[in-house]
């Protein structure tokens, strides 16, 4: 009997658990903005990160990303000036590229000509709910089979003849 109390404790806590996790994790699909700041507050972090970053030289402002930025515009001054790139287009030319992309990304189906079909009907939310029914189905069944095989009594289901 004092394993049966065992089994219905553990399914029971198991039980719980499953359905906090499922509480919590459609709780955290709500989303909103990140740990729930205003709109201004957000502002006010985002602004308080980009002065540490400039204050310690980190992401747009480490010396690698300058160095990357310098790189840039050393790069369009050279095409400038040796006509390289877009800028040694004539507007003509550059109509003509744009009608040219336009007309291949309809052909191809591509950028605003794309056709994107329909999202799948598949539910992930009604899934869930099935496999958290299916695991409680599983272990009310585990635990009443472990409950009938243990009462019959401890005796053997064979005789034995000595």
């Amino acid at each position: 009997m004092y394993s049966f109390h065992k089994i219905k404790a553990a399914a029971a806590t198991l039980m719980v658990g499953l359905l906090l996790a499922i509480a919590f994790a459609a709780t955290a699909e709500a989303g909103g903005t990140p740990q729930g700041l205003t709109a201004q507050e957000l502002k006010a972090d985002r602004a308080r990160a980009q002065a540490m970053d400039r204050y310690y030289h980190l992401g747009a402002f480490s010396p690698a990303a300058q160095q990357l930025k310098a790189d840039r515009a050393r790069a369009q001054a050279m095409d400038r000036y040796y006509h390289l790139g877009a800028s040694s287009l004539t507007p003509l030319q550059l109509k003509a590229d744009r009608a040219r992309a336009e007309a291949t990304d309809r052909y191809y189906h591509l950028g605003s000509y794309a056709v994107i079909g329909s999202s799948s009907p598949f539910q992930w939310s009604d899934a869930g709910i099935g496999a958290g029914a299916m695991l409680g189905t599983i272990l009310v069944a585990g635990g009443l089979a472990i409950t009938l095989r243990r009462r019959g009594g401890g005796r053997p289901s064979v005789s034995r003849s000595t």
